[in-house]
């Protein structure tokens, strides 16, 4: 019996995982806030596909804790806050301090290694540090955890690199500008220490670096947060 090509096997997780990253994005945003309902055959006729790769996302963002199903008021958008952004924070923060990733790479080839930890580039005027720190925390965690990983990556990291972008953060009533001299500079110091190889250094700015990421998704801006937002 044929099994297809490799295109039709492929077509159905790839809808899925489209459709999954673009109901992150329209919840994490705001776009579609707490409490929303969110109807399965509404969401397969609007984006032309079949109800199973929406069903698939929705399950998986409902294990992520971003939607709620219940057997009575159906599927909706979680009540979600801040809250669930500083637990996926601390928990990169552990993983790269406690478990020393950037003291594993001793030993290693440049050349073996992303170059999102060997870049000397410096960080631009309009790069986000937030998201460039993440970016090094998804290379860490990739290398060292592998499939696991990857896991780890679309949990936590992904959903905090969407948060921590400045229109997303300052929605959500975060001060994203607080702090944001240090934290270039930190990053700018953790870089610098990976380029050069000196991985006790870089772990010491990271640690830095993700403390004050939560101490930023802790703080209040000075305009009020939507409803569902705050902590």
């Amino acid at each position: 019996m044929s099994m297809g090509s490799l295109e039709e096997q492929l077509r159905p997780q790839l809808l899925s995982g489209l459709a999954y990253e673009r109901l992150l994005a329209e919840i994490v945003s705001g776009r579609l806030a707490p409490g929303q309902r969110l109807r399965l055959d509404l969401l397969a006729h609007s984006w032309a596909v079949s109800r199973t790769p929406v069903r698939e996302a929705l399950t998986r963002l409902s294990d992520m804790r971003f939607v709620h199903v219940s057997p009575n008021a159906g599927t909706r958008v979680a009540n979600w806050s801040r809250v669930d952004m500083i637990e996926r924070a601390r928990v990169i923060d552990r993983l790269i301090v406690k478990d020393s990733l950037t003291r594993s790479l001793a030993g290693s080839a440049a050349e073996s290694l992303p170059g999102v930890l060997t870049t000397r580039t410096p960080l631009a005027d309009t790069d986000c540090e937030l998201v460039a720190y993440l970016d090094l925390a998804e290379a860490l965690i990739s290398r060292e955890f592998g499939r696991l990983g990857s896991l780890i990556v679309g949990d936590h990291i992904d959903p905090l690199r969407l948060f921590v972008a400045p229109d997303t953060a300052r929605r959500h009533g975060v001060d994203v500008d607080s702090g944001r001299p240090r934290r270039r500079a930190l990053l700018t110091a953790a870089r610098a220490a990976l380029a050069q190889g000196a991985h006790g250094a870089a772990s010491e700015a990271l640690d830095a670096l993700g403390a004050s990421l939560l101490e930023m998704l802790g703080s209040m801006s000075a305009a009020s947060p939507r409803r569902g937002a705050d902590s």
